[in-house]
């Protein structure tokens, strides 16, 4: 297996003449981090996340204050208008309350500056509006986290598919090696009359047998490679270096609380918060406001006379033609869907964890048998070889040995490939990292 790198970037299809693209070298670790950061599924998530985060903070208009300001320019003989503009730049006068002069008043120009401030004071459905915020978003950190474990356990499971790919090529490359030398072997007893042209054959054909084996693995091998450079948001086609060999890890499978579980767990309380926040429309507000006005009959208005009104204002709808009504079953239907899928969600991760964990042990054992029926193979052809050497086994029955050896070689490789993405799964099914 410490061959692998090497073979990776000699025959890949990949590597590039000399002074081009260094390879990129990858453990298993740097393979999953990368995934963690460019993966576009986590993009998505995380988009969701943040938009979940800015409602958190758009609710906090039910606690803060509301500050506006207004500037305006008029020119009116609008009697109303004169006597309130007047009024307010404090130039009315005696004069100004004769009949003529109130009924058709001269053209007046009014410059307005207003400030004004609003407080909520009680809000209850603003309330129950901010606690499904704050569930919505914890929600959406949780998916975020979920994602991130699921998009690392697709470049793990990447990663060993390129090494699984490459170890493929070795064992056919040492098959094929063995093949040739048979053939050649064959080709000089027959040059002897000891064997007859149907073993040649037989030789070369299991020797082309091979070597379209071989192109076939390299194909595969490409594909994987790319795979894995997709996943972790690089072009495909860059040489890379995988330094961690396929095997089943040290460290026993991870574990913790499943993030997607707990994601839908605060989705159920955002619901029922909602719903709250519906009930509570019904419910009347309060809250206070204050308003300081500059009003000058030339553009700049703050130098004017200044006035303020402040008061405290109640809001009351008792009776919303039924609109409420039907705001809350839609609100009680969601919630009730979403306890639903949460209900569903844990039975399919209980369902998850006991199959994840049926397969690593079956893949375990089943790495187990092809290690030993490696060391019959291997002792099978090593005894075939000196049998057809000494003319008692025929060459039929050594090609066939070394096939069987060959197809162990690969039923091994695959049965760790598979082990090592069980082992994997079962973290991920347990609400661990892969």
């Amino acid at each position: 297996m410490r061959r692998s790198t090497l073979t990776l970037l000699l025959t890949a299809g990949l590597a590039v003449p000399g002074g081009a693209q260094a390879p990129l070298r990858l453990s298993v670790a740097d393979a999953m981090a990368r995934a963690r950061d460019h993966h576009p599924q986590v993009a998505r998530v995380q988009a969701e996340r943040r938009i979940r985060e800015a409602d958190v903070r758009g609710s906090m208009a039910t606690y803060l204050p509301v500050v506006s300001t207004d500037w305006s320019v008029v020119r009116t003989d609008d009697p109303v208008a004169v006597f309130g503009s007047k009024l307010r730049q404090g130039r009315f006068a005696a004069s100004d309350l004769a009949l003529d002069a109130l009924n058709q008043p001269s053209a007046i120009s009014n410059a307005a500056w207003n400030i004004t401030v609003e407080q909520p004071l009680i809000a209850p459905e603003g309330w129950f509006g901010r606690r499904a915020a704050l569930a919505g978003a914890e929600a959406g950190r949780l998916a975020e986290t979920r994602a991130g474990q699921m998009v690392a356990f697709d470049a793990l499971r990447a990663y060993f598919a390129a090494v699984f790919q490459t170890a493929r090529i070795e064992v056919l490359d040492t098959a094929l090696t063995a093949a040739r030398e048979t053939l050649r072997q064959v080709q000089s007893l027959r040059r002897e009359g000891v064997v007859t042209a149907v073993d040649e054959q037989l030789a070369v054909a299991r020797v082309s047998e091979l070597e379209a084996g071989r192109a076939m693995a390299d194909a595969d091998r490409l594909g994987a490679v790319d795979q894995l450079l997709v996943t972790l948001g690089h072009a495909p086609g860059q040489p890379v270096d995988l330094v961690d060999p396929l095997g089943l890890s040290a460290v026993g499978p991870d574990s913790g609380r499943r993030a997607d579980l707990e994601a839908l767990r605060q989705v159920v309380a955002a619901q029922d918060a909602n719903l709250r926040r519906v009930r509570a429309q019904r419910l009347p507000t309060a809250g206070a406001f204050g308003t300081l006005a500059f009003n000058d009959g030339s553009l700049p208005a703050v130098s004017g006379p200044a006035h303020w009104t402040a008061g405290v204002m109640v809001k009351w709808t008792p009776f919303k033609g039924l609109r409420d009504l039907a705001q809350a079953d839609q609100a009680r239907a969601e919630r009730d869907r979403s306890v639903a899928e949460l209900s569903a969600a844990e039975r399919n991760a209980d369902a998850e964890v006991r199959a994840a964990e049926a397969r690593l042990r079956a893949a375990r054992l089943a790495v187990a048998a092809a290690e030993r029926a490696l060391d019959y193979s291997a002792q099978a052809a090593r005894i075939a070889a000196t049998r057809y050497a000494g003319g008692v086994a025929t060459i039929s029955e050594l090609l066939a040995v070394r096939a069987g050896e060959s197809a162990q070689r690969l039923a091994r490789l695959e049965a760790l490939f598979h082990a090592r993405i069980a082992q994997a799964q079962v973290a991920v099914a347990r609400g661990g990292n892969p």
